[in-house]
């Protein structure tokens, strides 16, 4: 059994706001494309999973988030690998857990939150993905543009070029993956 708590290196949330799940978007380190990640980073000190991912969203969201127990967890040995159903005896189960090298855990909650999100300090803005969106970001080439204009919701505090196409980064993939392996489960979450 996975010791999540001992092994943890990061936690992140798909955070739900009116049934839309909450990613950051800002340019790559390239500065080629606009990046969209998820909520999420680093462990300090003695924080668990749950403490590290509930202050990571509210340091990038400025949102206080309410943690949901997955009736499934997925397993990955790495971001390419294929996932895999697993059993994890946790107080709260999360939905993915994502194994690196060094034997380090990368865990992702799926969580609510009944507050409008903001972008924070160090957060550029804020996409509100539907599960359509998640799909069209992940299987074609759109720019930030392109999504305001079909109707996607922003949050956006800093200038961006909107003409720049919007990179998923793995933990979008992974839902886009879900949605199409196992749709019940995100389903289960959605009012």
């Amino acid at each position: 059994m996975i010791d999540i708590n001992r092994n943890v290196r990061t936690s992140g949330a798909y955070v739900l706001y009116n049934n839309l799940f909450i990613f950051q978007v800002g340019p790559t380190n390239k500065g080629d494309t606009l990046g969209v990640v998820r909520l999420g980073g680093h462990k300090e000190y003695d924080e668990t999973a749950v403490e590290n991912a509930k202050r990571e969203v509210k340091e990038e969201a400025a949102i206080d988030i309410t943690i949901l127990s997955s009736p499934s967890t997925y397993y990955k040995e790495n971001w390419n690998a294929l996932a895999k159903k697993i059993i994890v005896e946790d107080e709260v189960e999360p939905i993915l857990i994502i194994n690196s090298l060094d034997e380090s855990l990368s865990i992702m909650y799926v969580v609510y939150s009944e507050i409008q999100p903001k972008p924070s300090s160090e957060t550029n803005g804020l996409l509100l993905l539907s599960l359509k969106d998640i799909e069209l970001i992940c299987t074609g080439k759109i720019t930030l543009n392109d999504f305001i204009n079909q109707g996607g919701v922003t949050i956006l505090k800093e200038k961006m070029n909107k003409e720049l196409v919007l990179q998923p980064f793995p933990q979008l993939l992974f839902l886009a993956e879900l949605l199409k392996e196992d749709p019940t489960l995100l389903y289960h979450f959605l009012n």
